[in-house]
């Protein structure tokens, strides 16, 4: 299986991790931008909202691939783990989840708020 290469695993950790940062800066420049509207002409707000949703898209893709490259961290995880570590790992793993779903979901939602 392709997941078993360590190189892909390396690479598809890394590019875990590159979206997951990638998707908090977007949402960060979304907020920075977001309070420098007020006050701002409206061909300058025009131009800017431009640029905020060219942002949020990124922060969409961001959290695709942190989707994509966790599925597959999933399957070499569950190849890799011992059978007696499953049970407290798995239960683990819900709640890290749950809590992901709580963020991302969230986070994404209010990107959205902030860039429309």
């Amino acid at each position: 299986m392709i997941l078993s290469n360590t190189y892909v695993r390396i690479t598809n950790n890394f590019l875990h991790d590159m979206a997951t940062g990638t998707w908090a800066a977007c949402l960060l420049v979304l907020w920075v931008l977001a309070g420098r509207i007020p006050g701002m002409g409206p061909e300058a707000t025009g131009a800017l909202r431009d640029s905020m949703a060219l942002v949020f898209w990124m922060l969409i893709a961001a959290v695709v691939i942190v989707s994509v490259t966790g599925v597959f961290r999933l399957v070499y995880w569950r190849a890799t783990t011992p059978p007696h570590e499953l049970s407290a790992k798995r239960r683990a793993l819900v709640i890290k989840h749950i809590v992901f779903l709580v963020v991302y979901g969230g986070g994404t939602l209010w990107a959205w708020a902030l860039a429309f």
